[in-house]
This record gives structure tokens, C-alpha cells and sequence, in this order.
């Protein structure tokens, strides 16, 4: 268990069990749905569906089927849907539920905090029948009162959500227009929150065309359990990598968002075949290649390093950036380097690389 394959492996094999009982038994379901372990099959009565039991269960001994019957009521759970006798729906809450969400006293961003309001004000208008939906608001806005949100904040953005949800619109708002028109020349960057820095970092870096977005910090699982196989340098994504002049002390910096590998063999595809410059465009294809090519010097490919990477593409402009400006000898066309004004910025994003800037 906990293997980034587990879900896929699962479906996989519950798949397979489940077609092949629908096609080979005797007397199946009137209709069957079907969710990685959850299943939801329309039966004549409990005999017809105890005796489907029994024959799913006799095509694997590794695999075992349990049942349940509708409650006293006639309802009947499926995922986080509770079916009712009338087939009307409301939310479904396993009994050992606590209703215990994020504090409103975590030392998160608020954007965090008023997202728990809205997802679950909007999970009650997707999967509530009206004569159930009432009921289901009222739970929502008593577990937000619970977990310490103010009455008032709770009561605005539940109606925020039931204006958009009972009238919904295709246009945007001047903001989302703006924030559309530059999403594709403003830098992006990943932050860990912090309760006293966060807002005026936030603001200043928003001065110079740079979108904020905040990541939670780190907590004790993720420090000290680990499910995935560490990924080999060579092959590692989303990084900011090195490659060094054997016969001086230029390098050149970039970055790439795929495997570090794939992005090496095409700079040495471009020395070996005399392509540094794209003839068609004149711009550099690859300026490391074209430093070997017009000096004499040898590239020592095999010498690349990475200086830093990230789990977000997003910070990599900012990072590479800052490790051009961090480097005194860099191959690096600073003309070409993304937009930002970096005098507040390229200091702070150095500290990452650990180097010294100016």
C-alpha cells in the first residue's frame, strides 16, 4: 500500500473480476455501476443479490466481495451519494465521520481557509435533491462554526457559492480578464505560506508581474515516510542545470522540464551536426554548442550538474534567472532572459542556489 500505482492496480484487476461476472453469469444485475472498490448494482430483491455475491466470489479466491443491503429507510450509500427510496440524493457521512476540518486558526492562507467553505457549499448543491438541500447547508454552515470560522465570513461565501451555482455565467469579470490576458507573460512562483511575510512578499512580488501561489509547508509524514522511488539525476524533471567549459570557466545555465537527459542529447546533437543556429529563424538553438563551435573549447557534457529543481515548472524562470545572474562567466544571452524587474527578486531567489549574486 501506498505505491503512486496502487489505484491503477486496483481498477485494473476490479475491472477485469467485475466484466467478467456481468458476462458469465446466469442471472446478473439489472444495471451495475462501478468506482475503483465501490460498486452499485439494481437487484429484483436480496436473494438475486445474495446469490450474485456467490458467484463473483467463486471467480477469484485472492479477490472477495462483501454486500451491502439498503438501511431500514430503503437508503443506500455509494461513495459520498446517500440514495433514497424516492432515488433522490443527499450527502453521505460514514458514521465514524468526525466533521473535524482545517482550523480556522491554522496558520494558512485564508484563500485555504474560505476554500473549505466552498467546496463543501458546493459539494451539497452537486449531489443534494432540493428537498434535501436545505438540510445539507445547515450541516455545512454548523461543522464551519465547529472548526472555528466566523459566522458572518461563513454566511458570504456560502451565498458567493449559491449565486454562482443557481445562476451561472459564461462571462468573466474584468479581473479574470486581466488575469487571463497575462497569464502567459507573467512568472510564476510557488511560496511556503508564512503568517507574518506572506501577505507583503505576495504583494511586492505582484509590484513586478510575478504570481504568487502558496505551497504547505512540510509536516512530519512527508519528512520522515517516503512512497516513491527517488527519481536518478539523469532523469529528473523541472530543473536547473549546469554545463561546464573544459577549457575555461564558462558555463552555460538552463533549464528544462523534462528529463535532464533528453535535454543534454539535443545540445550535443546540436554541437555534433554543426546546428547551434537555427538557419530558418537565426535565433540559438543551443548556446553551449555554439561556444564549442566558434572557440575550439570542449564542452564537458558529461559533467552537467543540476543546481536546484523543483516540483513546480512554474518557479523555473525565476530560478534560472537567478542562477545566470549568480554566475560571472555564463553563456547565457541576458537579453533573452524572462521580463522581470530584479532588483528585489534576483537576490532572494539566489539564496535558493546558494551563490552569490553581485
Amino acid at each position: 500500500m501506498g505505491s503512486p500505482l496502487t489505484v491503477e492496480l486496483a481498477e485494473i484487476r476490479t475491472s477485469y473480476i467485475e466484466e467478467l461476472a456481468l458476462n458469465t453469469s446466469p442471472d446478473p444485475p439489472n444495471s451495475y455501476r462501478h468506482f475503483v472498490d465501490d460498486g452499485l448494482g439494481d437487484f429484483r430483491d436480496r436473494q438475486h443479490a445474495e446469490s450474485y455475491l456467490l458467484f463473483i466470489n467463486s471467480l477469484s479466491s485472492d479477490l472477495q466481495y462483501t454486500l451491502e443491503h439498503p438501511a431500514e429507510d430503503g437508503s443506500l450509500p455509494f461513495l459520498d451519494v446517500l440514495i433514497h427510496p424516492d432515488k433522490s440524493t443527499s450527502v453521505y457521512r460514514k458514521p465514524t465521520h468526525t466533521n473535524l476540518y482545517l482550523k480556522y486558526n491554522s496558520s494558512t492562507n485564508n484563500a485555504t481557509k474560505d476554500s473549505v467553505i466552498r467546496s463543501l457549499t458546493r459539494r451539497a448543491y452537486n449531489l443534494c435533491s432540493p428537498q434535501h438541500l436545505d438540510a445539507e447547508l445547515t450541516t455545512v454552515y454548523n461543522i464551519c462554526l465547529s472548526n472555528g470560522f466566523p459566522p458572518q465570513r461563513t454566511t458570504t461565501i456560502m451565498d458567493q457559492v449559491k449565486t454562482k451555482m443557481e445562476r451561472p455565467t459564461t462571462n468573466l469579470s474584468h479581473r479574470q480578464f486581466k488575469k487571463l490576458l497575462n497569464n502567459d507573460r507573467s512568472l510564476k512562483v510557488s511560496l511556503p505560506y508564512h503568517p507574518t511575510i506572506g501577505k507583503p512578499l505576495k504583494s511586492l512580488l505582484n509590484k513586478h508581474d510575478i504570481d504568487v501561489t502558496y505551497s504547505s509547508s512540510p509536516n512530519l509524514r512527508s519528512l520522515l515516510t517516503s512512497t516513491k522511488t527517488s527519481t536518478p539525476p539523469s532523469t529528473t524533471p523541472n530543473v536547473i542545470y549546469e554545463i561546464p567549459c573544459k577549457d575555461c570557466d564558462a558555463c552555460y545555465i538552463g533549464q528544462t522540464k523534462r528529463p535532464l537527459i533528453k535535454r543534454i542529447k539535443e545540445h550535443e546533437a546540436c554541437y555534433r551536426n554543426n546546428r547551434a543556429i537555427d538557419e530558418s529563424t537565426g535565433n540559438i538553438k543551443s548556446a553551449a554548442a555554439l561556444h564549442s563551435l566558434s572557440t575550439g573549447h570542449t564542452i564537458s557534457w558529461n559533467s552537467t550538474s543540476i543546481l536546484t529543481s523543483t516540483s513546480s515548472s512554474s518557479n523555473l524562470d525565476l530560478l534560472e534567472q537567478a542562477a545566470i545572474t549568480s554566475f560571472k562567466l555564463s553563456l547565457n544571452r541576458i537579453d533573452r532572459a524572462p521580463t522581470v524587474n530584479t532588483h528585489h527578486t534576483i537576490p532572494f531567489f539566489c539564496t535558493v542556489l546558494d551563490r552569490n549574486c553581485f
